[in-house]
């Protein structure tokens, strides 16, 4: 069974809604960039919601038409996976992707049930109402970036209280600390709840 890792950038004001403009300085340099190689090379597939397939889409595009960088190898890999899309406003997908139907749930069980590496998910929003409500959810690996802003989406919005146990610690130069965590057991006294 594959597991199913999510991987998202926060600022200390809690924010993550446009972590391109704000994080883009602390999440890139040598140590971040292997660890974001190793962490996509692993997995076999992505899941995106909308919002986060719209942006990711339009920037590698993008990207991969360009010169190549020092990160090509991340552009095209992120190009070539395959991607499932969960929306309920979208009709057709491009990219590489395919669309989940209206019971995404059952879809990504399946998906997971397949055998195969682990799918990975960037970013944070209204799917992981569905995926954490479902237990779908087995890692979340939570970039924590030493910016504070003003007001925007934050951390796991409008999201019912799961516990979770932190499993693993990551500092890079940069100041971003990176938090795994995994869902904690109902009887685990050492979980901590996200709200």
């Amino acid at each position: 069974m594959r597991k199913l890792i999510e991987s998202t950038f926060v600022s200390l004001g809690g924010d993550i809604g446009a972590p391109h403009e704000w994080g883009a300085r602390y999440v890139f340099g040598p140590e971040p960039d292997e660890y974001s190689r190793g962490l996509l090379f692993g997995a076999d597939a992505l899941l995106l919601g909308r919002k986060t397939y719209e942006g990711l889409s339009a920037a590698y595009t993008a990207m991969a038409a360009g010169e190549p960088g020092p990160m090509a190898d991340f552009v095209a890999a992120m190009n070539e996976i395959p991607k499932y899309v969960a929306s309920t406003t979208l009709t057709s997908v491009g990219w590489n992707a395919t669309l989940l139907g209206p019971d995404v749930a059952a879809e990504v069980a399946a998906l997971k049930k397949q055998p195969g590496k682990y799918l990975l998910k960037y970013g944070t929003g209204p799917l992981d109402r569905v995926l954490l409500r479902h237990g779908l959810v087995d890692e979340l690996r939570i970039w924590i970036v030493p910016v504070t802003n003003g007001p925007g989406q934050r951390l796991f919005e409008d999201v019912d209280d799961v516990g979770f146990r932190l499993t693993d610690t990551r500092t890079f130069p940069t100041g971003v600390v990176l938090l795994t965590y995994v869902p904690a057991a109902p009887d685990d006294q050492a979980s901590i709840t996200l709200t």
